[in-house]
């Protein structure tokens, strides 16, 4: 039950993290962000987009539990 929490909490924080990246290019666009800032934002958001998409695919993978386990 934990892994599908997880899981569905995953994919809806990549998702947010998919929005808010298209919304910091349109920022970038509309000249409300300037493009320094703008960057820093897209790139935060891709990684954060990329780890909760990862972590969608495998929640057991980064359980700290099977971190401490493994070791």
């Amino acid at each position: 039950m934990f892994d599908r929490v997880v899981s569905v909490s995953s994919l809806l924080l990549a998702i947010v993290s998919a929005v808010f990246f298209a919304l910091g290019a349109w920022w970038i666009l509309t000249g409300k962000m300037t493009e320094g800032e703008g960057l820093f934002q897209i790139g935060g958001w891709t990684l954060s987009a990329l780890f909760f998409a990862y972590r969608f695919d495998d929640p057991a993978y980064l359980d700290a539990v099977s971190i401490v386990k493994s070791r």
